[in-house]
């Protein structure tokens, strides 16, 4: 079973890693592929590059076993929009993956491009770290009944890692440490990059 997560990893820090390994060990997956994204549609424009974010994922990544990357909307360019990631990548995987969500994230799914058809191609897996179950079982039962818990959908309760990327940014630009917060690599790439600042 493959597990994709996506993101703007800007930067990437321990909180997308510790949850990417815990949704993995509690679905028995094979493997968790990041796929970050180029410029997603509902954020605000990203602070580095699509490459340097490609990058730090790397090292963030490293050599961990059953996590991979995937570069499709890094390569692709323009807006990453799930549906086409996925149009792309089903096949290629020869599986329907899951997916992972936040509960903020899931709570926007209608205003998703084709969210009906990201339905269809995957199992869905809503991690959250601030008790909004309740919420996210409203939502998904009004809007899209087809999300059927235990079947093509996961609800998991994930441990609270209160660290963000807004956060990292902030206390890169006021001069602060962000040691521990992301992996060393990743700490001292954006350090030599100068990146944040």
């Amino acid at each position: 079973m493959f597990v994709l997560f996506g993101g703007s990893f800007d930067p990437v820090h321990i909180g997308h890693l510790i949850i990417a390994r815990d949704v993995r060990e509690r679905l028995n997956a094979r493997k968790v592929v990041f796929v970050p994204a180029h410029h997603a549609p509902l954020k605000e424009r990203h602070r580095a590059s699509p490459e340097d974010r490609m990058n730090m994922l790397r090292l963030a990544v490293g050599e961990e076993e059953g996590f991979e990357i995937e570069d499709y909307e890094i390569r692709k360019g323009g807006i990453s929009y799930t549906v086409e990631t996925l149009e792309y990548l089903v096949p290629k995987l020869g599986e329907k993956p899951f997916l992972v969500l936040g509960a903020d994230s899931i709570l926007k799914l209608h205003l998703w491009r084709e969210p009906e058809r990201v339905i269809e191609l995957t199992n869905m897996v809503v991690v959250d770290r601030e008790g909004k179950l309740g919420e996210v079982r409203d939502y998904i039962r009004e809007r899209f009944p087809q999300l059927v818990e235990g079947d093509n959908l996961v609800l998991l309760s994930v441990r609270r890692i209160d660290v963000s990327a807004t956060e990292i940014r902030r206390r890169v630009k006021e001069g602060k440490s962000i040691y521990c917060l992301v992996p060393d690599k990743v700490r001292k790439y954006i350090e030599e990059r100068g990146l944040y600042r």
